[in-house]
């Protein structure tokens, strides 16, 4: 398939994963960020907010999926068609295998969903618990015609004396295939593969997508406020009543929420996706109109019939004051492997079954628990990053 030019420009949307650059946050954010719990002892006087924070609910989940729609992962599906395709027309001398990286928490599997869409072959992970047993597990034939996908090399190891043998043989394998394969891997496990089976040093160098900015966030915000089914909404901050969509004579935003979101969320769709779904709050609108409703309807830009979100603060994650290197522990070992269930926890972590502190990370909103299965929430991963960075566990790529 040949790309026209368009295509091949954002094609390079993905870039070598050394590369990857996290949007800055302006800099009185930052230092809000950092200062938060001192700045809150202090108690300094903060500006009355536009709107009472008791005149707010939380949207609810069939609005937000009206105007915050899923899939959590934007134009990427698109962009990584056009990068997979633009490596299979004019790449397949250089390598057979395409190597990509994505961060954690992405629930919408986007790989393995487009190979699907795509009817290209899917290599399905061998079940968990056989990975540690020997003789070790054969391997499936890698042999065919068209593309191959493995898009999570994470489910084909687990953190265990005896867990790496079937990684070990695959990277081998896919040495000697002469196929075209795309491999995804998330960017923790990635880093654990480099280190503990030279991953790295067997597969081409890594790309991931570039990272999503103010301006990127805005032109996905905007066409999920604008779509059809959204009808006609405006968000708004509750502190300042400023438009969080509105752009300024320079073409970016005026308001710097966007900007904000996309360092905080440090530019991963999915992140900020959860973390602006959880900002958004509507009017109560019970009572007599507030001094924000007689500002609004005087806005020269206002449209009859439109309908106002509020944009609340992002939330702030505290880990939990006790067993805290427990917890990051655990919240390493999901951050590696992806969802893994409480035996398969115990597994790689013996200090799970002494205590209750998976349990107490639910609670805390750090994990998310499906059926048997526990992963990291996505809107928490920013917190969670920078509590390992701060305990001096290695972090999920190199800059």
């Amino acid at each position: 398939m040949r790309l026209s030019e368009q295509g091949s420009a954002e094609a390079e949307l993905f870039i070598p994963l050394a590369e990857y650059a996290e949007p800055a946050m302006p800099a009185q954010e930052l230092l809000r960020t950092l200062l938060g719990r001192i700045h809150a002892l202090l108690n300094r006087g903060a500006a009355k907010p536009f709107i009472a924070d008791d005149r707010l609910k939380k949207a609810t989940m069939d609005r937000l999926n009206e105007v915050v729609a899923p899939p959590a992962c934007g134009p990427l599906l698109a962009e990584l068609d056009r990068a997979v395709e633009a490596w299979r027309g004019q790449h397949s001398a250089v390598s057979t295998v395409k190597m990509i990286v994505i961060p954690p928490c992405d629930e919408n599997a986007i790989l393995d969903a487009r190979a699907r869409q795509n009817d290209h072959q899917v290599l399905d992970p061998p079940r968990r618990d056989p990975l540690i047993q020997v003789p070790v597990l054969p391997l499936p034939a890698l042999d065919g015609e068209g593309l191959l996908v493995i898009p999570r090399l994470e489910d084909w190891f687990i953190r265990h004396r005896n867990g790496l043998h079937t990684v070990r043989n695959l990277l081998a394998a896919l040495d000697g295939c002469g196929r075209q394969v795309v491999v995804g891997c998330n960017s923790w496990a990635w880093v654990f593969l480099g280190k503990a089976v030279g991953a790295d040093l067997m597969l081409p160098d890594a790309v991931t997508f570039m990272a999503f900015d103010e301006m990127r966030l805005h032109r996905w915000f905007g066409q999920l406020a604008t779509a059809q089914a959204t009808g006609s909404v405006r968000f708004r901050r509750s502190q300042s009543g400023n438009n969080v969509l509105e752009l300024g004579e320079d073409g970016t935003p005026k308001d710097d929420y966007l900007r904000t979101l996309a360092g905080r969320s440090m530019g991963i769709p999915w992140v900020a996706w959860h973390m602006w779904r959880r900002s958004l709050r509507s009017d109560e609108g019970d009572g007599p109109a507030s001094d924000a409703k007689a500002v609004m309807s005087a806005d020269e830009d206002e449209v009859p019939g439109e309908q106002t979100l509020w944009v609340a603060a992002l939330d702030e994650y505290v880990l939990p004051g006790k067993n805290e290197q427990s917890a990051l522990l655990v919240l390493q070992a999901l951050l590696i492997h992806g969802p893994l269930t409480a035996a398969h926890l115990r597994l790689v972590l013996p200090l799970v079954g002494e205590s209750n502190i998976v349990s107490v990370l639910v609670k805390a909103g750090f994990v998310a628990r499906d059926g048997d299965r526990f992963t990291c929430r996505a809107a928490a991963y920013p917190a969670i990053r920078a509590g390992l960075a701060s305990a001096g566990l290695p972090p999920d790529r190199t800059t």
